[in-house]
């Protein structure tokens, strides 16, 4: 007798439980339940809880549990690593960082402090500062 095929692509729990109705009308003897019906019931965990299917099609809670965690646990193990990691090994460049401070003998101040890169003369703004008239 050959094996029936009992998967559908995204069975509901009701074609599932239709597909283990027809599965115990017609064996011949007390037979284990065969992988591909086992396969469907798994299949519904995406949708339903394990107690839910068991209820459902009447199949024991603790052996369709312990199917749906070798599936998660064979699904974990298939997902291979990313072939290629880009990893930026540059040291990081610390951002640059100046203060200037001036006072005249009036009592005229004057602070700046820049960061980064500048792209001015800061000799040219003191001098500018120093020659100011009163």
């Amino acid at each position: 007798m050959e094996p029936k095929n009992y998967s559908t692509p995204h069975p509901t729990i009701s074609e599932v439980k239709e597909q283990f109705k027809t599965w115990r009308r017609t064996r011949k003897s007390p037979r284990p339940i065969p992988a591909e019906l086992w396969a469907a019931a798994v299949s519904l965990t995406a949708n339903y809880s394990i107690r839910q299917i068991s209820k459902a099609l009447v199949v024991d809670y603790s052996a369709l549990k312990k199917r749906v965690l070798i599936k998660k646990k064979d699904s974990a193990a298939s997902m291979s690593p990313p072939d290629f990691i880009e990893l930026n090994l540059e040291p990081a460049t610390a951002a640059s960082e100046c203060v200037v401070e001036m006072q005249d003998i009036l009592g005229a101040k004057m602070r700046m402090h820049f960061r980064g890169k500048t792209d001015f003369d800061l000799l040219e703004l003191a001098k500018v500062f120093w020659r100011k008239k009163p």
